[in-house]
């Protein structure tokens, strides 16, 4: 009975939420978006994010140069957004997720992947930024024959300014600092050889890069 009694309310508003919604003339004509932005490395949803659909449509068959706002929303405590929008003659659509502290998403959409009244699914992860300043310096007593030479062995692509080519430094006043960014919460390996003295010293060793702040190695040789 009360299984009974909690379906038939259930029905209720669910039916209560379609209306609401739009009626079914109105769906025809009406596109949806919907999903969940979680965070890359933790599954955490983020909040707050900002959300924007765009368009580039054609008008009395010409096409825009340009895309124009369809709709905007930002995530739930859940990290859930949802978009209604108008049914156009659209070439193309492009998903833009923005925050603070995190890298920009943009999705690009077939106009194709849309049928009224049914909503298209985009789940996102985002990733946040990081910053990473590495410090290379050689110690007393020094040497104009000093030498150390050095790199980043991880290469996070579109995500990053930090690249794995090789650093060499000479001369007996090396104070120097490399400064990159990168997915925060991720841990970036490097390797470095002291070439100073005839016992070559090689280090392999990686350093955890905190989201949102600048993490500083420090290399004294």
């Amino acid at each position: 009975m009360k299984h009974s009694i909690f379906s038939t309310i259930l029905a209720i508003s669910s039916l209560a939420f379609f209306l609401s919604g739009c009626c079914r003339t109105d769906c025809a004509n009406t596109y949806i978006i919907e999903g969940v932005i979680t965070e890359s490395t933790t599954g955490l949803p983020c909040i707050g994010f900002d959300v924007e659909l765009e368009e580039q449509v054609l008008e009395n068959g010409v096409l825009n140069g340009f895309f124009e706002t369809a709709g905007t929303t930002s995530t739930d405590d859940a990290g859930f957004y949802s978009i209604i929008f108008p049914r156009k003659n659209a070439l193309e659509y492009r998903l833009n997720v923005s925050q603070e502290g995190w890298y920009d998403i943009l999705i690009y959409i077939d106009p194709e992947d849309f049928y009224p009244d049914i909503p298209v699914q985009i789940d996102i992860e985002s990733v946040p930024v990081g910053e990473l300043d590495i410090h290379v310096f050689n110690d007393l007593p020094t040497n104009d024959s000093d030498k150390i030479r050095f790199r980043l062995l991880k290469n996070h692509e579109q995500y990053s300014t930090c690249d794995t080519e090789w650093k060499v430094l000479n001369g007996a006043s090396i104070d120097t600092v490399f400064n990159c960014v990168l997915p925060g919460n991720t841990w970036m390996p490097y390797l470095y050889i002291d070439e100073s003295n005839e016992d070559v010293i090689e280090v392999t060793d990686s350093v955890f890069c905190v989201a949102f702040e600048v993490t500083t190695l420090e290399i004294l040789y």
